[in-house]
């Protein structure tokens, strides 16, 4: 499975043939690894960056966690087993969705970083060509989820390409709810309301709780429809 740009566009997965991958939190050092896998996730598949950018360069500095304005950004990385210089499998990195909560900036520094905790990006998701077709795409997934889910977060989301219909059936049978273009999603974070849609750039959004006690529902209202974290 690989994706591009945002959560990007799958490669669709066959059953896994191998055994799982293993998945750890990105290392000091991991920066030139992340930072290729992240250039899968954004479609140049194989392009080596001729310098580290920034994200390498936290990467190599901080591991990772990353800490981000209202919060931290979290890395993991895929290997075929944890033996010394295992090449590297795929990357799915969560993160707050920084921009969006600095429109709330109303709710001051405390009440942005309660946002913070209880909504997250999946913001990049790939796997390398060679892996593609093993089962390593929904074991990422799946590990994001659990780490952001340990850390008491709420709801994720991942932005898809509209015109990627089969992305959005891989992420429905992996329990989210693609929105209708345009069609918003809100939150209630103690008692203040968070409202976002896909930015009308082409992008879908596909949401999923991770709290044990929270559903996602679609409300016909006079003026459309949007999804509800109840």
């Amino acid at each position: 499975m690989t994706f591009d740009q945002a959560a990007g566009a799958p490669r669709m997965e066959r059953p896994a043939q191998t055994k799982p991958p293993v998945i750890r939190v990105a290392q000091p050092g991991d920066g030139a690894t992340v930072e290729a896998l992240a250039q899968v996730a954004l479609g140049a598949d194989g392009v080596v960056p001729a310098a580290p950018g920034a994200f390498a360069a936290a990467i190599d500095r901080h591991g990772g966690r990353l800490v981000l304005p209202h919060g931290t950004g979290c890395a993991l990385v895929a290997r075929a087993s944890a033996a010394p210089g295992d090449p590297p499998l795929g990357l799915a990195y969560t993160c707050p969705p920084v921009r969006l909560i600095d429109q709330y900036a109303e709710l001051g520094p405390r009440g942005q970083r309660r946002l913070a905790g209880a909504l997250a990006e999946l913001e990049l998701l790939a796997v390398t060509a060679p892996a593609r077709g093993a089962g390593v795409g929904t074991a990422l997934l799946a590990a994001a989820e659990e780490q952001l889910r340990s850390g008491g977060c709420r709801l994720v989301f991942a932005k898809v390409r509209s015109a990627d219909r089969p992305v959005l059936r891989w992420y429905r049978r992996r329990g989210y709810l693609p929105a209708a273009p345009g069609e918003p999603v809100t939150l209630d974070v103690d008692g203040a309301w968070t409202v976002f849609d896909d930015g009308g750039d082409g992008h879908r959004l596909a949401v999923k709780p991770l709290a044990p006690d929270e559903r996602i529902r679609r409300v016909f209202a006079s003026g459309g429809t949007y999804l509800a974290s109840m």
